[in-house]
């Protein structure tokens, strides 16, 4: 099991794939979205609007707590008036 993990991790590399784990990641995109919302000088509260979801939900996201589906990402960056791209590690 640990070889595969190994062997995994050395595949990504070499795709230039990131090997944080799933939590990272989350953590990674939640930050992007934070500074992004915080570039366009929203608060939660009006982020979360725009973007069509509860405040409690953007603080979830941002804080990575909160695991994401692609069609909230695209969500969020359209929110953000960025490519879905930005908000990805």
């Amino acid at each position: 099991m640990l070889l595969q993990v190994a062997l995994l991790s050395a595949r990504r590399e070499r795709k230039g794939m990131s090997t944080a784990g799933p939590d990272e990641l989350l953590q990674q995109v939640g930050a992007r979205v934070r500074h992004y919302r915080d570039e366009l000088k929203l608060n939660q509260d009006d982020f979360a609007d725009r973007a069509g979801m509860h405040r409690a939900y953007v603080g979830m996201i941002e804080n990575g707590r909160k695991d994401l589906r692609l069609s909230t990402l695209y969500r969020l960056a359209e929110a953000l008036q960025v490519d879905i791209r930005d908000l990805l590690p």
